[in-house]
């Protein structure tokens, strides 16, 4: 009978729990097991009063848990920069950096290679030297301690805020002149009294306010570097830039990012940790590990550096796992046609703003990076569709072959040193928008039209001076020269060799091995 009786309660305490569930979701895992436990354990003594009483003592409780969360981040966060400025007080050794890695020269044809039409087809395995696996994708580093959320609310017009604009994107801060502090001098003591100004809970809305914005925009680990690099210059004018640079280390080590700073006669700079190689920038060799000095114009110099690591620090990446939102600025329409099937003929416009962002870009030969950034939104709602309904019913060797006789026709062809004056990979946006592209363009754009319009495994084929591609098709009955790889065949696809079909490689590349180049 006792059994019975409880019953109804029990269905009573369900309906409260699920009630305040949906209540209480805002909060975090821990606050909400305790809830949990709270509300287990004090079934009985709702009986006797209102849930609105309940409830409002409950939350009470657990603003008081968050005060004391909140209390012990920041006697943490405040402990390590504390310590970290006393480090910071130390001498700073000398080191000298090595020159910046120039770009290599990449011997190309002059004009890409025409398939000779009377050349009868081959089925013969491609030499190749090594694979270079894909990366694993990299997740951005997390703040060394949880920070407050920015406003959510818009910001009052009276309000004082510092407004600046990022590749066409205008972006607010909570920042006022008071906040623009002032160094006597970068010695190691002076260096460290700024980072106690910059460690107070007066710039902690600033550091959770760029990281907002690094998600909103979907900025990766290089372009949030070029946010709180322009954010922080702007902020402090060009005449203050050792503030400013300052200041960028502090938001950056607080995001999460492994970042020294170092005095360079009268300048403060950077160097950001890396593994990827990076071209055009001097950088410091430090015990196996790269450090890239953010400012390129020093070239090759002698710095003392504040070398220490700050919790939980990561590397930054090159790689772009989201193509970063800015606010549309549309190039006139291109027309881009294949000489081989007419109906595959697509206009498509590019945003100008990416393009500067691109423009920005650090090179690398790590040529994953650019095919696994992928194209734009605007550029897929543009291209994509008019490439399915050419290919749509038709089988994979057919459609990869469209596209690769689409890739080979409707772009003009040149150099990197004919356009640019250098050698410079193009992601896949740039080669939508400039007028000429060479082989590694051609070979970046077709590997993420097969790997996104086809679902087919593809990789990058890097021989000297020469970029191509081969795909894995579903079946072994596709004829043409080839690689194995891993127990699995790829036929060779080259985007720069005209009127070649898959399966044909360029006759002076077929015996030349190739560095196979994974891509995600």
């Amino acid at each position: 009978m006792n059994i019975d009786r409880s019953t109804p309660r029990i269905k009573k305490n369900l309906l409260i729990n699920a009630r305040t569930l949906k209540y209480m979701n805002s909060l975090n895992a821990k606050v909400f097991i305790i809830w949990l436990l709270c509300s287990f354990y004090g079934g009985h003594e709702i009986q006797a009063q209102s849930f609105d009483e309940y409830r409002h003592r409950v939350q009470s409780n657990f603003e008081n848990y968050k005060d004391e969360q909140q209390r012990a981040f920041k006697e943490y966060r405040d402990r390590i920069n504390a310590e970290f400025a006393e480090y910071m007080r130390q001498a700073w050794p000398k080191y000298k950096s090595n020159p910046a890695k120039p770009v290599p020269d990449c011997p190309e044809p002059p004009k890409p290679v025409i398939k000779d039409p009377d050349a009868a087809p081959t089925k013969d395995p491609i030499p190749f030297d090594e694979v270079t696996p894909a990366p694993e994708p990299v997740k951005p580093p997390q703040p060394v301690v949880p920070l407050p959320k920015p406003e959510s609310q818009p910001v009052k017009p009276n309000k004082p805020v510092f407004a600046f604009t990022f590749y066409g994107a205008k972006c607010e801060m909570p920042l006022e002149s008071r906040h623009r502090f002032t160094l006597s001098g970068i010695d190691e003591n002076k260096v460290a009294d700024g980072w106690m100004i910059l460690s107070s809970d007066e710039y902690l809305p600033v550091v959770a306010q760029c990281l907002d914005y690094r998600n909103k925009l979907h900025l990766c680990d290089w372009g949030y570097v070029r946010f709180v690099e322009q954010m922080t210059t702007a902020f402090f004018s060009h005449d203050r830039l050792n503030e400013a640079r300052l200041m960028q280390m502090y938001i950056l080590t607080q995001s999460g990012y492994k970042v020294r700073i170092a005095r360079v006669g009268s300048k403060l700079v950077l160097l950001l940790s890396s593994k990827d190689t990076i071209y055009q920038y001097p950088y410091l060799d430090i015990r196996g590990i790269h450090y890239y000095l953010v400012d390129a114009s020093l070239g090759q110099t002698s710095l003392y550096v504040f070398n220490r690591e700050f919790p939980k620090e990561q590397d930054f990446s090159l790689r772009i796992s989201k193509q970063p939102v800015l606010p549309l600025n549309m190039s006139g329409p291109r027309r881009l046609q294949s000489k081989h099937d007419k109906e595959l003929t697509a206009e498509v416009s590019v945003n100008k703003n990416l393009i500067a962002f691109y423009n920005d870009y650090p090179l690398s030969d790590h040529w994953d990076i650019y095919s696994t950034a992928s194209l734009s939104e605007r550029a897929k709602e543009q291209l994509y569709p008019v490439l399915r309904k050419s290919v749509a019913g038709k089988n994979a060797p057919t459609a990869a072959n469209m596209l690769l006789h689409f890739v080979q026709t409707a772009f003009k062809y040149a150099t990197d040193d004919e356009q640019f004056g250098t050698e410079r990979p193009l992601f896949a946006d740039e080669t939508l928008f400039y007028p000429y592209s060479d082989c590694e363009d051609r070979a970046i754009l077709y590997s993420i039209l097969v790997r996104e319009l086809l679902g087919l495994d593809v990789v990058l084929l890097h021989y000297p001076g020469h970029v191509a591609t081969a795909v894995c098709f579903d079946t072994d009955d596709v004829y043409g020269d080839y690689l194995q790889i891993g127990g699995k065949r790829y036929i060779v696809c080259d985007p720069t060799y005209i009127n070649a079909d898959i399966g044909q490689a360029m006759p002076q590349y077929k015996q030349t091995a190739a560095n196979v180049i994974k891509t995600k």
